[in-house]
């Protein structure tokens, strides 16, 4: 190779092989933090969706008690 003796190979393979390895060391650590942001907004979107879910019901349970007032106050006034 390049007319190199065969032992200068071996430290040249060697410090390629790290490369390679730190390279690919730093590819997983970014694949990782993708995932984990991935997985945090999946969490934040079935927080938000049971959020919604909680408001509607209040809101059906406020309109609910608003139509019983209304009720209660023309029985109140058909009574008078």
């Amino acid at each position: 190779m390049f007319g190199l003796p065969w032992f200068a190979i071996i430290p040249i393979v060697a410090i390629v092989g790290g490369l390679i390895y730190a390279y690919k060391e730093k590819e997983l650590e970014i694949e990782e933090k993708r995932i984990l942001g991935a997985r945090e907004a999946n969490e934040l979107r079935g927080m938000i969706r049971e959020l919604q879910g909680r408001i509607q019901n209040l809101e059906t349970i406020a309109a609910e008690e608003n139509i019983r007032g209304e009720q209660i106050l023309n029985r109140e006034k058909e009574q008078e």
